[in-house]
């Protein structure tokens, strides 16, 4: 039996617990499904449980032999904004944190992309194989790629939280897109990372990059919020990434692509690269330090099978925000005719407990919380 909230009789705990048992689960766009955020306040049931919830995780913190706790579940997928925007929950397993029970920055990559295909799913509906196209794509044997990922976060959810993301499209010109995201704590609606990315089209024919087509370039225009909402500034994602110095001054273990890194695309996953990547932090820097940023350049791609090196090196010349520290990242592919760039990453570094958002105004950037 779970436990009951706070005033409830047990009757009528144990009448909702059925109910929330049997009720269906929420499919496409129904009006039904939400996703919380702290714009949030109606007196129901559901506030109820999350209030009972953070109250019972105060008492797990104080007293650790208490175990049982109330989860709420997830809202499923909604639209947002006449169509703009999407939003979703995930709540962190216990597979998806290291040893501190945090989220890793990898489990957050994992994340916000399956939110990013559940978007397309959303408006695009399913595809016989890989991501959620759009039929003018899929005629025309169209994906989009990502050429550059960059993530920002003021704080790792934990084992078991529930997290809301956000996220939305934003025309970028003829030849790309940029796709955005909002991470907020899911009970509160509290603001803790943001992302932006850098998509262009790709024929999956020729392997060639192509031009947006107009009639897409003018559904993706539609498709984007208005007025625009970044979620950087421009002088945030104009910095370039600069080259690891060589001789490397970190070199990490050789990597081999594996099969189970491959996506439903038939590519390496964008989070593996970023995973090799950080192999080259020293271990003292990662084991006492909190990633508070990383910005990645996807510059080439491996298939399984493909031996990977991974070299580093820390930017001393770049001015950092406190204690903080910042290295640089790069990933190649090496065999008896060479090696190719594949990525280039930064990451920047902070004592636990110590970082922040960056530019301490992300509600003129993003807005304010949605609710459903």
């Amino acid at each position: 039996m779970t436990s009951c909230p706070p005033g409830w009789s047990r009757s009528t705990c144990r009448a909702d617990h059925t109910e929330r048992l049997l009720q269906p689960r929420s499919q496409g766009r129904s009006s039904n499904v939400r996703c919380r955020s702290a714009a949030e306040v109606s007196p129901n049931r559901s506030v109820l449980c999350n209030a009972a919830t953070l109250e019972r995780q105060a008492e797990v913190e104080a007293a650790p032999r208490i175990t049982r706790e109330i989860l709420p579940p997830p809202a499923s997928g909604q639209l947002l904004d006449e169509g703009t925007a999407f939003c979703e929950e995930h709540r962190v397993r216990a597979y998806e944190v290291g040893p501190d029970q945090r989220a890793t920055i990898v489990t957050i990559a994992n994340l916000i992309q399956e939110v990013a295909g559940n978007h397309g799913v959303a408006i695009w509906g399913r595809v016989e194989g890989g991501f959620a196209a759009d039929p003018i794509m899929v005629s025309m044997s169209l994906i989009f790629v990502a050429t550059r990922i960059q993530l920002q976060l003021s704080e790792y959810p934990r084992w078991g939280d529930l997290v809301s993301i956000e996220t939305w499209f934003q025309a970028q010109g003829r030849m790309a897109a940029a796709r955005n995201w909002i991470i907020r704590k899911a009970n509160t609606g509290q603001v803790i990372g943001r992302g932006t990315s850098t998509w262009v089209m790709v024929n999956t024919k020729t392997r060639r990059l192509s031009k947006i087509p107009e009639a897409m370039r003018v559904k993706l225009v539609d498709l984007a919020p208005k007025p625009h909402r970044h979620t950087f500034t421009d002088e945030e994602m104009r910095v370039k990434v600069p080259d690891v110095k060589m001789p490397a001054e970190f070199l990490g273990p050789v990597q081999v692509a594996r099969r189970s890194d491959m996506d439903m695309n038939g590519h390496i996953n964008n989070a593996a690269y970023l995973a090799w990547a950080l192999e080259t932090v020293p271990k003292e820097v990662f084991d006492n330090w909190s990633l508070s940023s990383i910005e990645i350049d996807y510059k080439g791609e491996c298939t399984s099978g493909d031996t990977i090196d991974s070299l580093g090196g820390e930017l001393f010349e770049e001015a950092c925000p406190g204690n903080g520290r910042r290295f640089t990242h790069l990933l190649r592919k090496c065999n008896d005719q060479g090696c190719t760039e594949l990525t280039r990453a930064r990451t920047f570094w902070q004592p636990y407990g110590s970082h922040t958002l960056g530019n301490g105004n992300m509600e003129k950037l993003h807005g304010p919380a949605k609710s459903i």
